[in-house]
């Protein structure tokens, strides 16, 4: 837009780094809601990349958990299934997440007869990816009984719906868009949450994924 100027690639790095280093020394586990696109993608590479280049300091543990809706596109699975083997090598885990089969997408249509879903019955997402997630989340905080900083690749600009979320939300406790939306929740629950790529441009996205990240 005119007479905006616009974030630059190294600016948005910074400020992702920024808040991570704030927030990560708070918790000793982190997890990553990985779903095998773009800014998830990216977010997973990222954090990796800081860590290993001594950029965030390391949490204890790293645990990567990626949901598998069993509806990718053949070679998207193939692309993810690629990143994971490179992740294992590098020495973080991979959890791979799913709902059951009687709740997965054809067996709900199919077995009994649930509608497809759509914009006013979207029930797709919260049963086949955050339910499964929460899932994993509480057997790695019963493991540990310490919260758990969970990253997500959340970003502006991504849906309109989801940003008038963001704008709700975005001074919550304190935090900065553009130090990246953290949001905290209660003592008792097993998490809080961080989107250290908020502020990213899509081009920033692709631009980390086709020259950075490889």
């Amino acid at each position: 837009m005119f007479g905006t100027v616009k974030m630059q690639m190294n600016e948005s790095i910074r400020l992702s780094i920024a808040s991570l280093v704030e927030y990560g020394k708070r918790y000793d586990h982190w997890a990553i809601a990985w779903s095998g696109g773009k800014d998830s993608s990216a977010l997973v590479t990222f954090v990796i990349w800081l860590i290993e280049t001594k950029q965030v300091p390391a949490p204890k543990s790293l645990t990567i958990l990626y949901s598998d809706t069993r509806l990718e596109l053949t070679p998207l699975y193939l692309a993810a299934r690629s990143m994971m083997e490179e992740i294992s090598e590098h020495g973080y885990t991979v959890t791979e997440v799913m709902s059951p089969m009687e709740k997965r997408f054809m067996c709900y249509i199919l077995g009994r007869g649930v509608p497809p879903p759509s914009n006013t019955f979207r029930w797709c997402t919260g049963q086949m990816k955050v339910a499964p997630m929460e899932t994993a989340l509480q057997e790695l905080y019963d493991s540990t009984r310490e919260k758990i900083l969970m990253l997500t690749g959340v970003r502006q600009g991504e849906s309109a719906a989801r940003d008038g979320r963001i704008v709700q939300s975005c001074s919550k406790d304190g935090a900065e868009c553009g130090q990246g939306w953290f949001q905290t929740s209660l003592s008792t629950d097993i998490c809080d949450t961080l989107a250290p790529l908020l502020h990213w441009r899509v081009c920033h996205v692709w631009e980390w994924l086709k020259h950075w990240a490889p």
